[in-house]
């Protein structure tokens, strides 16, 4: 969507142009703008660009040395771009190696565009005036979701381009690199640091921090496993993702390591906020660093009195797609954390700026599938549930929770680990229990004080959550004597009142945006949660759950756009207390529904009502029709319809934001309830 390369204008300085209005001079000191800005100018004028900066104290104008990343796509027109600059005489950073393969990229020769869909080359900071050095390229190896034969092929690839940048005759890649991937381990990128006398560096993503000593060990990494272990640990379980990046010089490992640091969430936000204090704590980041860091989130348009757009961006401006409106994002990409071999250890931030065109506003666009993904219908059920049970088992973050419904609010893991663990529970399945049970473990040492769990560690906390949590302990065999569960119970027994039954306590402090609300929509009875809970307080539940039935059988929801999943939440809890009236009336309502027009997750959910309602020739043949829906790594595509209300709301349906389930965990969680509630009808226990 960009406009034709032709016209000139957009490019890396001017993104540096936005961005310095974001930038206090404690990240980058204005004596230092003006050699970045002329580094940026000499870079593919693609308009993306961002800073390396290092976090630790001392005087940024003297030692705050920055360096220079850039993105370049097989999109838009990045590849015309980029071939151009290098006809133009462009690209005497790159050197003949180099340049070789950037031609042969953006020419779409032997296929590289469809193995490496995006290039990243990294140039160490310009020194006494000098022009970009030689850069790093990093190249993506294995994707999250791709066959065993692609993700050969991918390797092989990468291991000739390796070969050809470091003019080698043997790739320098020893098998050993790729034989520690095993499980959730993977390699994210490989890259071959030119300007460093060709070192490479390879990013392995998935490493728990218990198996991180084992895998360093078999690697045989020369540092200090057991000093770099426990940073890796503590940041483990503050992070959504952390990558480990080991470096090898004439193929034998270094004694440095690196980790990068990623939340789903910009900063400021309270998921950065345990890191930052982290790596405050330990003298790696300033209070001034890190307060300015929180200053850097932004979308800048055109017409944004405060930040100027660049004068040599008017005329493209002008020439863009006449339905799309100009921005500019600012942000916090990443942290790492760098461990030198002689075990010192050196904070950075990578801030990134990128132009794109906005076309339009309102509800998320398309559903699309990740890169590697197709559909694969599985031949049976049963293999169908393996295969979903595969893909749970796979999707757990490093420190052995789920995390889902990343686009607000620091996400969702004990909520949605909770949900997980029930589903892998109902399977019955030897490595699932344990998987839950593991996964349980840790949300038992996350259980607040006074009883009950927010959605993530530091949300506050709410009934949904906590009664997700207590019902899959009690899945996974857990004992109602247990002292979690107990104080549980006692933690959803205190938000019944007189009529209803709360999500959030009259007394608990709710934070929505980083501003404190106090506001009634929140704090109300909400059919959807009380359906949720209602088997754990049966005999105040229910009758309010009775009560709460919509006349045309289905329970309204506050949290979700669909009422299929409450509904089901809500049958499936009369028909355990036995009321086939009110039962009834929901699978008249779930009959009513065409699931074909229903995302999987809903039809599913609607095959749970009607079970609850002993309809099992009905579900089946809504779930027979989900198989063939079913992904290539056993998950199901989004479809998990929550969403988020304004606070002071009473109807949830007037003004929300959608939350859509972004990594498929939630969706497919419910997928395997729906499998599970089937089989236990077929065996005669529904």
């Amino acid at each position: 969507m960009r406009p034709d390369p032709a016209i000139p204008g957009l490019s890396p300085a001017g993104c540096f142009d936005i961005l310095s209005h974001r930038l206090a001079d404690v990240l980058v000191a204005p004596a230092r703008r003006r050699a970045i800005r002329d580094a940026a100018r000499q870079l593919p004028p693609v308009p993306r660009l961002a800073l390396e900066i290092r976090l630790e104290g001392g005087d940024a104008g003297g030692d705050g040395v920055v360096d220079l990343h850039q993105m370049i796509t097989r999109r838009e027109d990045d590849p015309q771009i980029l071939r151009r600059h290098l006809d133009q005489g462009g690209g005497a950073w790159a050197g003949g190696g180099l340049t070789g393969f950037l031609r042969s990229w953006a020419a779409e020769e032997d296929g590289l565009q469809d193995r490496f869909d995006q290039l990243y080359l990294e140039w160490d900071a310009p020194t006494n005036g000098a022009g970009p050095q030689l850069p790093a390229l990093f190249l993506a190896s294995d994707l999250r979701f791709e066959a065993a034969d692609s993700r050969a092929a991918r390797r092989d690839a990468l291991r000739r381009v390796v070969a050809r940048l470091c003019r080698a005759q043997d790739a320098p890649l020893s098998d050993a690199l790729f034989d520690v991937v095993a499980g959730p381990v993977s390699i994210s990128h490989i890259g071959v640091m030119s300007g460093r006398g060709n070192a490479i560096r390879v990013n392995y993503r998935g490493i728990s921090p218990a198996d991180l000593p084992g895998l360093l060990g078999r690697l045989g990494w020369p540092g200090d496993v057991a000093a770099v272990s426990g940073q890796f640990a503590a940041l483990v379980d503050a992070a959504d993702r952390m990558t480990v990046g080991l470096d090898l010089v004439d193929g034998a490992l270094q004694p440095s390591i690196g980790f990068e640091i990623f939340c789903d969430h910009p900063l400021p936000s309270v998921r950065w906020d345990r890191i930052l204090d982290h790596l405050c704590r330990n003298g790696l980041c300033t209070a001034e660093k890190r307060a300015a860091l929180g200053q850097i989130e932004a979308t800048i348009a055109v017409d944004d009195a405060a930040c100027p757009w660049p004068a040599a961006w008017i005329l493209p401006t002008i020439r863009g797609p006449r339905n799309a409106w100009p921005m500019v994002r600012c942000h916090v990409s990443h942290l790492k954390l760098a461990v030198a071999a002689d075990g010192v250890a050196q904070a950075k931030a990578y801030i990134a700026a990128e132009h794109h065109w906005q076309i339009g506003y309102g509800r998320p666009g398309e559903v699309t599938l990740p890169a590697g993904l197709s559909f694969h219908p599985r031949p049976s059920t049963a293999e169908a549930v393996a295969d979903a049970v595969g893909f749970l088992l796979r999707a757990r973050q490093q420190n052995g929770l789920w995390g889902d419904f990343n686009r607000i609010n620091g996400g969702c893991n004990n909520w949605v680990t909770g949900v997980a663990a029930l589903a892998l529970a109902a399977t019955g399945g030897e490595d699932a229990l344990a998987a839950a049970g593991a996964a349980l473990r840790v949300l038992c040492g996350r259980v607040r004080p006074g009883g009950g769990w927010g959605h993530n560690e530091i949300a506050p906390v709410d009934t949904d959550t906590t009664a997700s949590i207590i019902k899959a302990l009690m899945a996974v065999a857990a004992p109602e004597s247990l002292p979690v569960v107990v104080a549980a119970r006692d933690f959803l027994r205190g938000h019944l009142t007189d009529g209803g039954f709360q999500t959030y306590g009259a007394g608990t402090a709710i934070r929505f945006a980083e501003d404190g609300v106090v506001e009634t929509g929140w704090r109300a009875s909400h059919a959807c949660v009380m359906a949720n809970c209602a088997l754990l307080l049966p005999d105040r539940l229910i009758p309010l759950l009775q009560r709460n039935q919509a006349a045309d059988g289905s329970w309204r929801p506050y949290w979700w756009r669909s009422p299929a999943y409450p509904t089901a939440l809500a049958a499936e809890a009369l028909a355990a207390q036995g009321d086939r009236v009110a039962v009834g009336r929901a699978v008249t309502w779930a009959r009513g529904q065409d699931p074909a027009t229903q995302s999987p997750f809903c039809a599913a959910a609607i095959a749970r009502v009607l079970i609850a309602g002993g309809d099992r020739a009905g579900a089946e043949d809504i779930l027979a029709g989900l198989v063939p829906l079913q992904l290539s790594d056993g998950s199901w595509t989004t479809g998990a319809d929550m969403i988020w209300p304004r606070p002071e709301q009473m109807d949830g349906h007037a003004d929300f934001l959608d939350v859509p389930d972004d990594r498929r965990v939630f969706t497919t969680a419910g997928m395997l309830l729906a499998f599970a509630a089937a089989a236990a009808c077929e065996r005669g226990e529904g």
